[in-house]
C-alpha cells in the first residue's frame, strides 16, 4: 500500500513538472495568438455593448407590458367569479328602485 502511494506521488510530481514545462514552452505561442485575437475580441465586445444598448429599452418596455397584462389577468381572475353575485345585486336594485316612490316634482 505504501508503495502504491509512493508511486502515485512520484507520478503526480512528474505530471506537474511536465505540465509546468509545457506551459512555459507554449507561453510565447499563447501570447502571440492572444495579441492576434485581441482586436476580434474588442470588436465582438463592442458589438455586444451596442446590442445591449439597443435591446435593453425594448426588453424593459416589454417587461412592463407583460407585468401590466399579468396584473389585468389576475384582476379578471378574481373579479369574473363575482359576476353572478353582481348580477343578482343589480337585479335586486332594479326591483327595489321600481317599487320605491319618487316625489312628484312641483312645477
Amino acid at each position: 500500500m505504501l508503495g502504491a502511494f509512493a508511486f502515485a506521488g512520484i507520478f503526480l510530481l512528474v505530471a506537474v513538472v511536465l505540465k509546468t514545462v509545457f506551459w512555459a514552452v507554449m507561453l510565447p505561442v499563447r501570447l502571440v495568438f492572444g495579441l492576434l485575437f485581441f482586436p476580434i475580441w474588442l470588436v465582438k465586445t463592442a458589438l455586444r455593448a451596442v446590442g445591449f444598448v439597443i435591446l435593453a429599452p425594448l426588453l424593459a418596455v416589454g417587461g412592463v407590458l407583460v407585468a401590466g397584462l399579468v396584473i389585468i389577468a389576475g384582476l379578471l381572475a378574481v373579479l369574473v367569479p363575482l359576476l353572478p353575485i353582481l348580477l343578482i345585486a343589480f337585479l335586486i336594485w332594479i326591483v327595489v328602485r321600481s317599487f320605491s316612490h319618487r316625489p312628484v316634482p312641483a312645477a
